[in-house]
């Protein structure tokens, strides 16, 4: 049973919190610290007793600014914060928010209120319809089922963060509950006017997001969260993996064969059969007897390779990784000090305890070989964690399975207002289990190669982890419906604050077909993350895995890709620094648009294109619904109405795909890998309405260094104005330390059914073009 806590009496102030407490006479069940960050975001901590801790704590990620409590999920401090208002102010600006938290004998929690027209999403990675009303999920990282389907409840990203959407009027607004174990999140399933969620333990602390819009909401989220660093630009291409490129002379093959063929793509993945005996960093020295040898070959050809590493260590004296844990007791034990041991791919596995800053640091060094010998990027996987037995004979297998609730993650032992916090049960920090080996690997590769930009994709993480780490939706199957769940999950995921998201092209279960496969790789085409893989015992599906005419159609979509690739490195951009997804949702920029709330089977990449991938086996057409605007086709240039559906022809070799009117598209030539050439010339295409107006600024940078979080960029501004039998494109370059090779600039501007175009000389500055 859960007390409300009610009859609050205001206690003072300490620091920047405003204290209430709630109880009879001088007894105090519960109290309430609120505090206002900003102007927009609030925090609520509700601790249970009487007696108020003032330590402050260091951010998980060092420096200077503190907490009031120790967070594996927040990146900034108190004192980053202006202080915008006074105390009576502030005091009137929490008191709205200190309703609806209650308490039991061993748990916490805060209801809110659903407005009739409210909806909800984002909360991580969850399968089923975009919209969460009505459903109750619990935020706990697990290894789902083998053959997940539209009503698996958690899977392997949990993040407890919804976003409020009112379709009535398009306001937003956001909730965070910061905390890395279980939360029941009821999202108006037991109560439908009401949204509850329930934390174990003694303390809930909870951040309000004012919005008004979703664009609002995700610069504060991710102003509290932090953003994802830009990636490398070569790991916005196309990928290749399976379970598993199991030789060296295979992966030699298969890259002669991509390059050979003409297919873009920029690395080869390598899953658990290059180690020796599924043990982390090591080779298996017969089936790849020279890797550094093989990288040398994969760079020649411009290729970038990378390795799985998982965090279940083998048991195994002989093994340097274990004998280094054991020796320093850097794996998890129980309370009762005993080694916590579960199955993983190698048998029995120890497991590092990526609480304690010093085993992230020693876990980070280990990739030291594996760079040294060219390794460009690391995947890390099973790291909910997850145990299976899938390789042990004829045992069953058991899904969601990981590491017992009672294994104590000593954070930081005696430090306990440090980065790592005090020392805590598994069942506290769980769900930051993955994000904290995602963080151990991506430190670990800035600290090897300084100069260089980390990649590092992570099965398992929640809030916070984009920090770190790019996702994917794990282990989907060949299925026609996997594609149209993929669409939900990936816009789900970037509105939890995680923008480089993206699913297993083809399927990773059962087995693919041609026309499958193709429908999938236009979907993956224009994912923030396209990579393609399957699993062991199935039929190959390289992109000429099932023959004409599904290859061409294949190396088509990507193409499109790579032609696009100046539009999709600005989204990348501008995902790091204001947080905005890169693939949007229509209700992102058309909130007043009610019929487009309704719509999952499409997206928007950033807000010029909307992508309406095919679904359906044999279909060679589909509705798709327009927002408010005009609209282009991709293809052909055909105008179409918008805030309606149209029927749109889609032969296997493309999909329907929409440039917004009014809007600009840079792309470059085709490339069989992001840095084959200069983006000479840059193709400025202007999708215009008579009379309109447009405005884009293109970024670059050098694609690989760390230098342009100095600022070391390029941007160059694009106007189209079309007045009349007037059209004008200015275009202005600013170089801040970086100027990218580029002689010419080809600018096309299609308005009324016309397609104006015109070669430009780059390098000027400024230039004005009338066409």
């Amino acid at each position: 049973m859960f007390t409300a806590i009610t009859q609050l009496s205001y206690r003072g102030k300490s620091r920047r919190e405003y204290i209430w407490g709630a109880g009879r006479g001088d007894t105090l069940n519960c109290m309430l610290a609120g505090t206002v960050l900003g102007s927009e975001i609030v925090r609520i901590r509700d601790l249970r007793g009487a007696v108020f801790d003032e330590a402050r704590y260091q951010l998980v990620d060092g420096g200077t600014s503190t907490l009031p409590y120790h967070s594996w999920i927040v990146a900034r401090g108190d004192e980053q914060w202006p202080e915008g208002m006074g105390d009576t102010e502030a005091r009137e600006v929490l008191e709205p928010y200190l309703q609806g938290f209650a308490f039991s004998a061993t748990a916490m929690r805060l209801a809110r209120p659903l407005a009739s027209a409210e909806r909800i999403y984002g909360m991580g990675e969850h399968t089923g319809s975009m919209d969460k009303r009505g459903q109750a999920y619990p935020i706990w990282n697990i290894d789902p089922p083998q053959y997940h389907g539209p009503q698996t409840v958690n899977m392997y990203v949990s993040i407890p963060f919804y976003l409020g959407f009112h379709v009535d009027d398009g306001r937003a607004s956001g909730v965070l509950i910061d905390h890395t174990g279980l939360v029941e999140m009821d999202m108006g399933k037991s109560n439908e006017a009401e949204a509850s969620m329930t934390v174990q333990g003694d303390t809930l602390v909870a951040y309000f997001f004012a919005g008004p819009t979703p664009a609002d909401v995700m610069r504060q989220f991710t102003d509290l969260t932090g953003r994802m660093p830009l990636p490398p630009r070569w790991t916005i291409g196309y990928h290749q993996s399976r379970w598993s490129y199991d030789s060296q002379q295979q992966v030699q093959q298969l890259a002669s064969k991509l390059r050979e063929r003409n297919h873009p793509c920029e690395a080869i993945w390598l899953d658990i059969d290059y180690m020796n005996g599924f043990r982390d960093f090591t080779w298996n020295p017969e089936a790849f007897s020279d890797p550094k040898q093989m990288l040398d070959d994969l760079h020649a050809q411009d290729f970038h390779l990378v390795t799985i590493i998982n965090p279940g260590t083998k048991v195994d004296e002989n093994y340097d990784v274990y004998q280094q844990g054991m020796k320093h007791d850097y794996f998890c034990r129980h309370r009762d000090g005993e080694l916590f041991q579960g199955n993983v791919w190698p048998g029995r596995c120890a497991f590092p305890d990526y609480s304690r800053s010093e085993i992230r640091t020693w876990w980070g060094n280990l990739y030291k070989d594996l760079l040294e010998q060219g390794v460009d990027g690391m995947w890390n996987d099973m790291n909910e964690p997850a145990l299976t037995k899938i390789l042990s004979g004829n045992e069953p297998q058991v899904h969601g399975l990981t590491m017992s609730s009672d294994v104590l993650n000593r954070a930081g032992d005696d430090q306990p207002t440090g980065p790592d916090g005090p020392p805590t049960l598994h069942k506290f920090f769980h769900n930051a289990y993955g994000m904290e080996m995602a963080r151990a690997t991506h430190d670990g590769l800035l600290r090897l190669r300084p100069d260089s930009r980390p990649f590092v994709l992570t099965r398992s993480g929640t809030a916070g982890v984009q920090r770190y780490a790019a996702v994917w939706t794990g282990d989907n199957s060949s299925e026609w419906e996997h594609i149209l769940m993929a669409m939900p999950m990936c816009l789900n995921i970037g509105i939890s604050g995680v923008p480089f998201v993206g699913v297993d092209i083809g399927g990773f279960w059962k087995a693919s077909n041609g026309e499958l496969l193709t429908r999938f790789t236009q979907l993956g085409a224009l994912l923030p993350f396209c990579r393609n893989h399957n699993a062991v015992d199935n039929p190959d599906q390289e992109p000429w895995a099932f023959g004409e005419p599904y290859e061409d159609a294949c190396r088509k979509a990507i193409e499109v890709r790579y032609r696009l690739m100046p539009y999709l490195y600005t989204l990348f951009h501008e995902a790091a620094t204001t947080g905005a997804p890169i693939m949007r949702p229509l209700y992102y920029h058309y909130r007043q648009d009610e019929q487009a709330h309704d719509v999952e089977s499409e997206f928007l990449l950033g807000d010029s294109l909307l992508s309406a991938p095919i679904y359906e086996q044999g279909a060679i057409g589909r509705r798709v619904y327009l927002p408010e605007g005009t609209w282009f086709d991709y293809w052909d240039g055909t105008e179409y109405p918008g805030m309606g559906w149209s029927d749109i022809a889609a032969p296997l070799e493309r999909w329907p795909l929409f440039v917004r009117g009014n809007s600009i598209v840079p792309s470059g030539p085709l490339m069989q890998y992001t840095g084959q050439r200069a983006t000479d010339p840059l193709t400025i295409t202007c999708y215009m309405a008579e009379d309109g107006l447009a405005s884009y600024t293109l970024y670059e940078d050098d694609g690989s260094t760390l230098a342009y979080r100095n600022g070391t960029s390029a941007q160059t501004s694009i106007n189209c104005r079309v007045s009349g039998d007037l059209t004008e494109v200015e275009i202005e370059e600013h170089f801040d330390g970086y100027r990218p090779q580029r002689e010419w600039y080809e600018v096309i501007v299609q308005v009324g059914g016309r397609t104006l175009q015109q070669r430009v000389k780059a390098g000027l500055g400024k230039v004005v073009v009338r066409l």
